[in-house]
């Protein structure tokens, strides 16, 4: 068990930590039923008690689903992304008391937003981002950027089935970018460059279910390739330190403006 000093230290210098096991069963238990609820209505699954979402009965359903009927698919997506015991997790004391330690400030000061839901198909790269920058989308703590991205796994995820791939210590400070968004269809892109040095550090996200992942704002980060017959399903916010420097209002992906820094 790592004391609060060791946690900050690791996050600042590394740009990360991973805390094995996190998540209570009572939660895990609470995901799975959100899951099993919000399908089990559009594609024959198994009974709850014996439901799994690494069973590649429940991905090759999900897929034929998204193939035969993507608005279909989209609308169960946002309603399930939207659902507020998912959301919950975030704010447990538990992972407060987290958020808190690694960007060195009280409880109180804790502001969270950028909620994502990631479910990735095998095969899909229409919404793989490149490399970025987190803090090119949430300006909120601009200029200090006292902030980051926690990671929540779902299924177990590894290189195969497309895990978030980053580089450690690339959390000093913020890149230029550059957009690339293709489409309606396609993810907003602030795509920024990365040296080869970089590229030899590179590292893999694994996570299993129940595993939490805390990464800095500024980290070098960019999604993997799902070459697997699953899902990988991730959970996902920002939190900010509110007492450091804090802009109401400066989040490009909710509000899509171009904001000067």
């Amino acid at each position: 068990m790592t004391t609060a000093k060791q946690d900050l230290k690791k996050f600042q210098n590394n740009g990360y930590i991973t805390l094995k096991n996190f998540i209570s069963k009572k939660d895990k238990i609470g995901i799975i039923n959100v899951i099993y609820n919000s399908f089990y209505p559009h594609i024959k699954l198994t009974g709850k008690k014996k439901f799994s979402v690494e069973s590649k009965e429940f991905s090759k359903k999900l897929l034929l689903l998204r193939k035969k009927n993507p608005k279909k698919f989209g609308d169960i997506y946002d309603k399930f992304r939207l659902n507020a015991k998912l959301r919950s997790i975030f704010y447990k004391k538990k992972f407060l008391n987290v958020f808190s330690k690694i960007l060195n400030t009280e409880t109180e000061n804790i502001f969270l937003n950028g909620f994502m839901l990631r479910l990735d198909a095998p095969n899909d790269k229409r919404n793989a981002l490149d490399w970025h920058q987190d803090s090119s989308y949430y300006l909120m703590s601009h200029p200090k950027y006292n902030a980051g991205v926690c990671w929540v796994a779902i299924t177990k995820n590894s290189k195969k089935n497309g895990t978030l791939i980053f580089i450690p210590e690339t959390n000093k400070f913020m890149e230029k970018t550059k957009d690339n968004k293709k489409n309606a269809f396609f993810s907003d892109q602030k795509k920024i460059k990365i040296s080869n040095i970089e590229l030899k550090n590179k590292k893999n996200l694994n996570q299993s279910f129940g595993d939490v992942s805390f990464l800095h704002m500024h980290l070098k980060h960019r999604s993997g390739f799902n070459s697997s017959q699953k899902f990988r399903i991730t959970l996902a916010c920002r939190f900010h330190d509110m007492s450091s420097s804090f802009n109401t209002g400066k989040e490009i992906y909710k509000y899509n403006k171009k904001i000067k820094v």
